[in-house]
């Protein structure tokens, strides 16, 4: 089992849930893990056959009896032999009809005969345990079921068999080597054992911090695929903003009218670009505020902008800036953001030359007219956060990314103390510190606080 989990999970307790949805439907499934998970399916479940020992991933049709031996339901039920399943221990999933109540009954049963309610997450924290996948793998898994797009869903697979571990595992492996070598050094000066110079350190670990480096710029692309895009639409009353917001979203959603201040909230709805989601936020417009309400509607879009990874600022092509305009744009400097120039089908006044050279699309919100160049402008947008994604080894958590950080931290200060020719005992503690990171990503070696952040977000029943 691996380190710093034998404290949490215990194969000696058989744990139980409901697998599927909550909700009525064709089949609902439920899971036992553990121990006794046979002993207590052989309880209750009596197979229509007369057999009398379950095989390894057969399929068994029977019924489901209650402790009073009143049938319950009629089940099929499939037995997984330790370590060949999900979660490394026995394992017996059970397929009945998907009616919430007979479902209840059937995990109360369980529970009768020694087995508890599963928390969020705990099959997929007993496989990370029992080394049927590591904690990269582990996140995966829940965001392949939360998956949104074709793009989401294909990647969470790949780091679901591996991607990312198999980039992370030469790295570690190389390290492991140089720590290695260093430690014979140091341990056995006295017997003649060749002591690797400094340069020659310091080139086996670039590399290696080059690599991890090349990794860790994936993850601008990958928390953008795992969370969605965030797209503010922001400026000032009556620029035609609501009307833009309904065109990207191709849905009526927001109220378009003359009347200046008709948004006073944030609006949001999300669609696909390309596998990635889109959240595209309709503001209330930007201007001296002239109530309470338009006031606080005013602090939310920028609240809004302040979150937002890409801001579409729009202006009235055939208006002249003025002090909202002027105060909307420097709001919008703080982040990555297009000038949308609105109302194309007017005579046009603005002038761009005033925009700082700000990247702009010109359109016609009313119409459409123009807005297939916004939308290549957002592709182009994601194409440049992209990197190198062919085998969609990318970072998409934060978790993730703060532990590469660290581990390339630690490398860099090895080799600028190996620069310095500091001795090889106080170089081996940045080494380590780097490898302890690399441990901490896959799981090697993990704290109850950073389990309990990723299984916490899981279904009761995965």
């Amino acid at each position: 089992m691996r380190q710093g989990l034998q404290r949490i999970v215990s194969s000696d307790e058989t744990i139980v849930a409901i697998s599927t949805p909550l909700g009525r439907s064709g089949i609902g499934v439920i899971r036992l893990s553990g121990a006794a998970a046979f002993s207590i399916a052989r309880k209750f479940f009596k197979p229509n056959s007369a057999q009398l020992e379950f095989e390894h991933r057969q399929a068994v049709v029977g019924v489901w009896e209650e402790p009073s031996g009143e049938c319950l339901d009629e089940v099929v039920v499939i037995f997984f032999q330790s370590p060949q399943s999900y979660t490394g221990e026995d394992v017996v999933e059970i397929s009945g009809h998907g009616n919430p109540m007979i479902l209840g009954r059937i995990v109360e049963s369980a529970c009768s005969a020694g087995a508890r309610i599963a928390t969020p997450g705990e099959f997929t924290l007993r496989a990370v345990a029992h080394g049927k996948m590591d904690l990269i793998q582990a996140e995966a898994v829940r965001e392949f079921i939360d998956a949104q797009t074709e793009q989401q869903a294909r990647t969470a697979l790949r780091q679901m068999e591996g991607a990312l571990s198999r980039r992370i595992r030469p790295v570690k492996d190389r390290l492991l080597d140089v720590i290695a070598h260093l430690e014979a050094g140091i341990d056995f000066a006295e017997d003649d054992v060749d002591v690797p110079e400094n340069i020659s350190v310091a080139e086996q670990l670039r590399p290696l911090a080059e690599a991890l480096q090349n990794l860790q710029e994936t993850f601008s692309y990958g928390k953008m695929l795992a969370e969605g895009l965030r797209v503010a639409i922001l400026g000032k009353p009556n620029v035609g903003k609501s009307s833009l917001f309904n065109r990207l979203v191709a849905s009526e959603r927001a109220i378009v009218t003359d009347i200046p201040g008709t948004t006073r909230d944030v609006l949001t709805e999300t669609i696909s670009l390309e596998g990635v989601p889109l959240r595209f936020a309709d503001t209330a417009g930007v201007r001296q505020a002239e109530d309470l309400v338009e006031s606080i509607g005013v602090s939310r879009t920028f609240e809004t902008l302040a979150d937002a990874d890409l801001a579409l600022v729009v202006l009235d092509g055939s208006g002249k800036l003025d002090q909202d305009d002027r105060q909307v744009l420097a709001k919008a400097a703080a982040v990555r953001h297009l000038l949308v120039i609105n109302k194309k089908d007017l005579p046009q006044i603005l002038e761009l030359g005033s925009l700082n050279g700000s990247p702009s699309v010109h359109l016609c919100a009313t119409t459409g007219e123009g807005l297939e160049e916004l939308w290549n402008a957002i592709r182009s947008f994601l194409g440049n956060q992209r990197t190198d994604l062919s085998d969609d080894s990318v970072l998409t958590s934060k978790r993730q990314n703060d532990a590469i950080l660290e581990s390339i931290a630690a490398l860099d200060k090895a080799c600028g103390a190996l620069e310095k020719k500091v001795p090889h005992e106080m170089v081996l503690l940045d080494l380590y510190e780097g490898l302890a990171a690399l441990d901490e990503l896959t799981g090697e070696v993990v704290t109850d606080d950073i389990l309990d952040r990723i299984f916490s977000t899981f279904c009761i029943g995965k």
